[in-house]
């Protein structure tokens, strides 16, 4: 079980940190500081995309823009670090 628990903790730890990727990306596309016609960076952002997507859009059905701004992914952010902290402390039985 314990095992079990640090392999879930270890996926939302990856997927935490492909999201400040996608987020930043998102942000240098939007801005123009990255060529979103490379075919590299198109692909990784499509992969991305296509990770993330489904998650951030079932919270933006709730969350609306708030002057223009996605809190979304802000709201996911919280949402896995709250799940993360359960998780150890289960594990560590506090």
């Amino acid at each position: 079980m314990n095992a079990l628990l640090i392999l879930i903790n270890e996926i939302i730890t990856l997927y935490l940190y492909t999201l400040f990727v996608y987020v930043i990306m998102g942000l240098l596309v939007q801005f123009q500081m990255i060529n979103n016609y490379n075919k590299i960076i198109n692909t990784i952002f499509r992969a991305l995309i296509s990770i993330h997507e489904p998650l951030l859009g079932k919270i933006r059905k709730y969350i609306p823009l708030l002057s223009g701004i996605d809190l979304s992914p802000v709201i996911v952010i919280l949402l896995l670090s709250f799940l993360k902290n359960l998780i150890t402390d289960y594990r560590l039985g506090l």
